[in-house]
């Protein structure tokens, strides 16, 4: 059971770390990567879908644990941040994935394809990532 709540801790990480790899690469090779909008796109939209599944299988076995942060990183030793994963958290994550998704595929067929298209993927994906951080942080099921 330990190992499907480690795994928990990839929900904000996976689209923190597909919009960082983009960040790099859109840095490296300016002109062709903002003519490949739709790999970006399907890259950003396949991280949250990733990050939904996790949740969705986190809810589905009904896992209502606390992961206390400093026992994966030292960093946060000091600090004393929890990971509060119960079902009300899990489909907040669900939903808000879903959103995300549904924003990025309205994006890619409505908005023109041009300089600031990639950047607008990253941040996406970046802001879906520290969404769904504080979802996690936040205990919602006290605050009911």
């Amino acid at each position: 059971m330990r190992n499907f709540i480690n795994s928990t801790t990839l929900i904000p990480l996976i689209p923190l770390v597909t919009s960082l790899f983009i960040f790099i690469l859109l840095v490296s090779f300016n002109r062709t990567l903002n003519r490949l909008t739709k790999p970006v796109s399907a890259l950003v939209a396949l991280s949250l879908l990733s990050s939904a599944f996790i949740s969705l299988f986190d809810y589905f076995k009904k896992i209502e644990e606390e992961l206390v942060l400093f026992e994966f990183l030292k960093f946060f030793e000091e600090k004393n941040l929890v990971l509060h994963l119960n079902l009300l958290n899990e489909k907040i994550i669900i939903f808000f994935s879903l959103i995300m998704i549904l924003i990025i595929g309205i994006s890619f067929y409505k908005l023109p394809r041009k300089k600031g298209y990639v950047s607008l993927m990253i941040s996406l994906g970046l802001i879906s990532s520290s969404v769904m951080l504080s979802i996690l942080l936040i205990d919602f099921s006290a605050l009911i």
